[in-house]
């Protein structure tokens, strides 16, 4: 299933890669059809950054052990679970959750999706495990679907993107599924770390006692050689919009002043919402922290009142353009009008004229910088080592966490004032905020920051 490709008459596939050791391997021979339907195997090919995911059915005492370890690396992952976890594991997923993993799903009774043919029985597939997830847990499904063994056909595709599940297949893996025949465990640490590549997805059963007894040392050897961990929410990113750190951060843009190091600059993108935005000012004015706004257009225009509130409390407000447009898709001409659009309604309307600009995505171009810089603006994206992913509505902890354990002095921060979802970052905010001033950070805006 790994090496060769598999097709039957009826359109069933079997998903495979061809390994090149660390070049990106060859992934379903080639064939963008996944990936026109958003299924997730490989990540950007000029970044060192490995994605962690475990297909976990049952636990047999090493699934809890990769939790620990990965928390023990400062490491998540993603674990693709069956319905028996949740029944006799809720504990385990309990502390993924706690830890900041994304729990998936695998289907309800672990069949050959490839062999449905109708919708509702493939939705009811992933409602079965969702439910009982809920049941057991009380947690909520992440919305990535790993199909059973690899196997699906181009409605499996079609069912997920209906469903607003992403699939999510990979660039390596090897036999480790088998308790009754496991791996020499130094072969298995050699297999790993010989096909290490830019963007990996890894597959991995936390079932396997090999790879229990490696994994500790195979994250220490990955970071040693330069690379990082990414989540699936970040690959999910890097799928829809072209957005990469690596890519990102060979532009000339701001994302932190080096110079002053006594001070970070809170940032929040996406607002206004009318719930979450007067949460967070209501949490800076309690603290008297200044930050900067990066609104968009269409929401200024549907909240002017929390505009006009953010003003007045002595914030300040940035470019985020009107419609939100990625710049993967669009053209330097036409983003930089968007941009403008705003930067005039927030002119007229509220009478500030923003000097900063952000992009959706953090996306990076020369062209569209030059066109940004035309209008007066400052390109800014953020911190790059310290990024809390609070849009994809993590655990408020693990938000904190990632901002705490890895902010410097200097620091662009990005952080959301509107999400999709449920929104963590007020709460998160209420330990980030409190911890930066004891050790002793100025919060300023981006203008104290880069201007003062």
């Amino acid at each position: 299933m790994l090496i060769s490709a598999s097709k039957s008459q009826n359109g069933e596939y079997s998903w495979f890669f061809k390994p090149a050791g660390h070049e990106q391997p060859v992934c379903f021979g080639g064939d963008g059809l996944p990936g026109e339907y958003g299924a997730l195997y490989l990540g950007d090919p000029d970044e060192k950054v490995v994605y962690l995911t475990f297909d976990a059915g049952y636990d047999n005492g090493n699934v809890a052990r990769t939790v620990e370890i990965l928390h023990e690396n400062e490491v998540t992952g993603a674990f693709f679970i069956l319905p028996e976890m949740a029944r006799s594991h809720a504990d385990v997923l309990l502390k993924m959750a706690e830890y900041g993993d994304l729990i998936c799903n695998h289907s309800t009774t672990h069949r050959n999706m490839a062999k449905i043919a109708d919708y509702e029985t493939f939705a009811q597939e992933l409602r079965g495990c969702e439910e009982a997830l809920e049941k057991y847990t009380g947690l909520k499904m992440a919305e990535y679907f790993r199909p059973p063994e690899g196997a699906f056909s181009k409605k499996t595709l079609e069912f997920c993107r209906r469903a607003g599940y992403a699939p999510v297949f990979w660039s390596f893996a090897y036999a480790d599924w088998d308790n009754a025949a496991q791996k020499d465990a130094e072969w298995a640490y050699n297999k790993i770390l010989d096909n290490l590549h830019n963007g990996m997805v890894m597959l991995l059963h936390p079932t396997s006692a090999t790879n229990a007894a490696i994994l500790d040392r195979v994250i220490k050897a990955i970071k040693s050689q330069g690379y990082r961990f990414g989540t699936l929410d970040e690959l999910a990113f890097y799928a829809k919009t072209g957005f990469s750190f690596a890519s990102a951060q060979s532009g000339n843009a701001l994302s932190r002043n080096p110079g002053r190091a006594d001070c970070v600059a809170l940032t929040f993108d996406d607002g206004p919402h009318p719930e979450y935005t007067p949460q967070i000012l209501d949490i800076l004015k309690k603290y008297g922290v200044k930050a900067t706004f990066f609104v968009i257009g269409k929401n200024a225009e549907a909240h002017p009142e929390l505009v006009e509130r953010i003003i007045a409390e002595g914030h300040e407000i940035g470019n985020h353009t009107y419609s939100h447009p990625y710049l993967k898709n669009c053209g330097a001409e036409g983003y930089v009008k968007d941009a403008q659009k705003l930067q005039d309604l927030l002119t007229e309307r509220f009478g500030v004229t923003p000097a900063f600009f952000r992009p959706p995505g953090g996306g990076y171009r020369e062209d569209v910088a030059r066109g940004i810089e035309g209008l007066g603006l400052k390109y800014v994206l953020w911190a790059w080592h310290t990024d809390a992913r609070d849009w994809a509505s993590p655990p408020a902890a693990s938000v904190a966490k990632a901002v705490l354990s890895t902010v410097e002095g200097g620091d662009v921060v990005l952080l959301h004032d509107y999400v999709a979802g449920k929104s963590p970052t007020p709460e998160a905010l209420e330990r980030i905020i409190p911890e930066l001033i004891a050790r002793g950070y100025e919060l300023v805006t981006l203008s104290g920051l880069f201007c003062g």
